[in-house]
């Protein structure tokens, strides 16, 4: 069976080593020059190791990735590093139930009641009812609204916008449920790791395209027929064998710009796959555009001094007025040794795809959001940035409705053969490098059943 994988991020790449270890072939198209997808990563020549373009950790109960990080030897580091929280002008530190006993800016009844339901959502399995009720209204029935306004509501208002008081408790849940006080890394950065399994793929037999876009997805017969937006030689065997500038004087390959599979598995966001498919039914078609998501921009910057001066990684920004959600200092996690001694801050923001700052560069962010970091840390001025990046993702964080199980789309299309897979069907989890993993075990065990 001849299998193609459309994207290679985590979801694509565990798919195609599950696959390719059982002996299928299997070809992997990515858009992007190098594997990765949200996890993506970057590296000046200055530094010994990549970062993320988006921010990313794992729990130490991230089985998927972390037994696939084992499977395959690659080191992964662990850290317990400090999460704080920035409202009224001041950094507390929030990672631990006795943090908690000491937030000043809750009386002690809300304390206990805060900590009380965070403790029940921690050890309770039971999700389902959740999903029927919002976290806002979970939140204030049991931690009391003082405790919404304070902790909760900045948080949802600036991560989810418009969708802040439709969000269901049960996504709430899997945020706490998931939550370790020590966090893994692996060790040279995402992007190393991804190739790694890249190469792990290519030595059991794959085949990875990168900078080849997919434009048109259909079955035609027993097949289903992918389109590039490059051509690509294709064997007599139907089997790929070389890209065009790879080898062009080859006589025994015939150019074609169709390519035939028994399977395909898209990692594409709903939307994408939707665009480029032919002959979904409407109906299907209709479900998956009425899911919703939020693009994400995130500045880096990478400085002369420590930013959060108190060793936070990670902090929340709970200032309504303050135009970001985040600011994690990565290099309060992983050494700043591996990156030329810079210290490396990311200030983030989920936004939906008309927002202003999607179409903003890197130094007008800076302007932007200077006097709100100065605030932050008041020895903080522009002289003290080394570089500035900005990235933007179009989609990087769903947006589940109450009763969200019962609208997961399946990974099995209304098309024979055609599978789909991403970050919208990991729910009740919310995504992340594991789940995309998770999720590409499934759908590979799925067309391997089939």
């Amino acid at each position: 069976m001849i299998i193609a994988i459309i994207g290679a991020g985590f979801t694509g790449l565990s798919a195609g080593y599950d696959l390719t270890k059982k002996g299928y072939d299997v070809t992997i198209f990515e858009s992007e020059d190098k594997p990765g997808g949200l996890a993506l990563g970057f590296r000046q020549n200055r530094w010994e190791w990549s970062l993320e373009a988006h921010y990313h950790h794992w729990f130490t109960n991230d089985d998927s990735i972390l037994g696939l990080a084992k499977e395959t030897g690659y080191d992964v580091l662990t850290v317990r590093p400090k999460t704080s929280t920035y409202i009224g002008e001041e950094i507390f530190q929030l990672d631990s139930p006795a943090s908690l006993m000491k937030f000043n800016k809750l009386s002690l009844l809300d304390r206990i009641r805060t900590g009380m339901v965070l403790g029940y959502l921690k050890i309770t399995p039971f999700w389902k009812p959740l999903e029927k009720v919002t976290a806002k209204e979970l939140l204030v029935r049991y931690m009391g609204k003082n405790s919404w306004n304070v902790l909760w509501e900045p948080l949802f208002v600036k991560k989810f916008g418009k969708y802040a008081d439709k969000i269901p408790a049960s996504w709430f849940w899997a945020r706490i449920k998931k939550r370790t006080p020590s966090l893994a890394y692996p060790k040279a950065g995402f992007q190393n790791f991804a190739e790694h399994i890249a190469n792990k793929i290519k030595d059991q037999g794959g085949k990875i395209y990168y900078k080849r876009q997919i434009n048109n997805i259909k079955r035609v017969g027993d097949k289903i027929i992918l389109q590039t937006s490059d051509p690509i030689f294709f064997g007599s065997d139907t089997k790929i064998s070389k890209i065009l500038e790879s080898d062009p004087d080859s006589r025994d390959q015939v150019l074609t710009d169709d390519l035939e599979f028994d399977r395909v598995i898209s990692t594409l966001p709903s939307f994408l796959f939707t665009k480029i498919t032919q002959g979904l039914p409407d109906g299907y078609k209709d479900d998956l555009l009425k899911l919703k998501g939020l693009g994400a921009v995130n500045l880096v910057l990478s400085l002369k001094e420590q930013f959060l001066k108190d060793g936070t990684y990670w902090m929340n920004v709970n200032e309504m007025d303050y135009p970001f959600l985040a600011v994690v200092e990565h290099t309060n996690f992983m050494d700043k040794k591996h990156y030329n001694n810079e210290h490396i801050i990311y200030v983030g923001n989920y936004l939906e795809m008309d927002h202003e700052y999607f179409k903003k560069e890197a130094d007008e962010l800076v302007d932007i959001f200077l006097p709100y970091l100065k605030n932050i840390n008041p020895e903080f001025n522009s002289s003290q940035i080394i570089d500035s990046y900005v990235f933007k993702a179009p989609f990087a964080q769903p947006v589940v409705p109450l009763n969200f199980s019962i609208q997961v789309p399946e990974m099995k299309t209304p098309i024979q053969g055609l599978y789909l897979a991403n970050m919208q069907q990991v729910y009740p989890w919310d995504r992340g490098t594991n789940y995309a993993v998770e999720l590409g075990n499934k759908v590979a065990q799925l067309v391997d059943g089939e």
